[in-house]
């Protein structure tokens, strides 16, 4: 059984349920998620899951194309499939990365629109985020409007919305391609955020229901070789 990606469907949510239909040692599957495995740039959430009054806690999540693993240190009772467990997501690590992934998506969206630079990998930590911008004359000047920009959008409070396309739609729009130059992830359906103004954006995880949540950023450059590099780090201010 396939487990339901509750974590997509509401991203503010802090506990749920779900039972258990794998067991062996420290790892554990369940049919409904709300912990965040380790995909598309966000690391996975950390927090706990409580089976039967006793709490096991989770310090890895990972997706195997069907089912959720959420790994422990502790060894799980090895009779626990099909028994009912509470999960809970450490917030103060899932909120962080909500922040910076909401930033993430302003500023690429803000730099193809106004320098046309695609974007091709990205990440997120639990302190700050990156992202590679491929365009080839970048420098300070245009960084700094790009920040200036993006602040200004993110303290507007915009609210990201989402549909979601077939891989197929999704390699056959020209928009949604350009952007991104990152492999296209092999689902059946892809999540796609909308943020008004800018141009839609791939995103599988979790953002912000207000981009005001996030406060100010501050962007910066690495350099290669005394130039500037096309990896721009985010910080909240």
């Amino acid at each position: 059984m396939a487990t339901k990606h509750s974590y997509l469907e509401d991203h503010y949510r802090k506990e749920g349920k779900g039972k258990v239909t794998f067991v062996e040692f420290t790892d554990l599957v369940v049919d409904d998620s709300i912990l965040f495995p380790t995909s598309y740039g966000q690391p996975n959430d950390k927090g706990k899951i409580t089976i039967e009054g006793k709490d096991f806690e989770i310090v890895d999540v990972w997706d195997d194309g069907d089912g959720i693993h959420l790994i422990s240190h502790d060894t799980y009772p090895q009779d626990c499939k099909g028994k009912e467990i509470t999960e809970y997501v450490d917030w103060d690590i899932r909120y962080n990365h909500m922040k910076f992934r909401t930033a993430m998506r302003v500023m690429a969206g803000i730099a193809f629109k106004k320098y046309g630079a695609t974007h091709r990998i990205n990440q997120t930590y639990e302190d700050y985020g990156w992202v590679d911008l491929e365009f080839s004359d970048i420098t300070e000047e245009k960084v700094r409007e790009i920040e200036n920009e993006t602040n200004e959008l993110l303290a507007s409070g915009l609210k990201p919305e989402y549909y979601y396309v077939s891989k197929e739609e999704f390699l056959k729009d020209k928009n949604l391609m350009e952007i991104s130059k990152s492999k296209v992830p092999d689902l059946p359906k892809l999540r796609i955020v909308k943020l008004a103004g800018l141009p839609d954006q791939l995103e599988m995880g979790t953002l912000v229901n207000d981009t005001k949540e996030v406060g100010k950023v501050k962007l910066k450059t690495n350099l290669v070789k005394g130039k500037v590099g096309n990896r721009v780090n985010v910080y909240l201010e």
